[in-house]
């Protein structure tokens, strides 16, 4: 009688215990019904101009890079995401002898609005999010490398967000047809 190898018996061993134990997933990260998203332009409520095309940018990018997410025109959208850029600030962190500012900060708090775009009157969630970015001018870093490198957290933090409420609402309507099925 021939005998397996033990490199042989260890592979078939673990190979099952591999399979299952792997956390990747196929397919979309949402649920049918709720993956195409209407961005709409971010309100802006400082006194910085400009900043909402940039956030909106932003977000759209990051959007654009999930799995099971589009991007769509209002008319074919599940849901609609609104944002408000609230609150922008700079802050001086440290100045030379000569008070020369040597470090600085940007600091931008966001209020994001999830609706139904079928019930446009359904709001799905709200929630904020900011983010801070410190920037040094001795490295050549100024106030718009830190926008930058901020609204790129913020955007992250925003589609975060979206995901999560995405997944919750469309387990809700599963929950619901299961309801009303005999």
């Amino acid at each position: 009688m021939i005998r397996p190898s033990t490199g042989i018996r260890c592979l078939l061993l673990f190979l099952p215990l591999a399979a299952t134990g792997c956390a990747y997933q196929m397919g979309s990260l949402t649920r049918p019904g709720f993956e195409r998203v209407s961005l709409q332009m971010f309100a802006n409520e400082t006194f910085y101009r400009d900043l909402e095309v940039q956030l909106t940018q932003q977000v759209s990018r990051e959007l654009s890079s999930r799995p099971g997410i589009s991007i769509v025109p209002l008319e074919r959208a599940d849901i609609v995401l609104y944002g408000t850029i609230v609150e922008f600030r700079q802050r001086v962190l440290s100045e030379d002898d000569v008070d020369q500012i040597r470090e600085s900060s940007a600091w931008t708090r966001v209020r994001i609005e999830i609706r139904d775009a079928r019930k446009p009157d359904r709001i799905l969630k709200t929630y904020e999010v900011a983010d801070r970015a410190e920037f040094l001018l001795v490295r050549g870093e100024n106030l718009a490398s830190a926008t930058d490198e901020s609204f790129f957290d913020l955007a992250r933090s925003v589609v975060d967000g979206l995901e999560s409420e995405l997944l919750r609402s469309s387990e809700r309507r599963r929950e619901t047809a299961d309801d009303t099925t005999p």
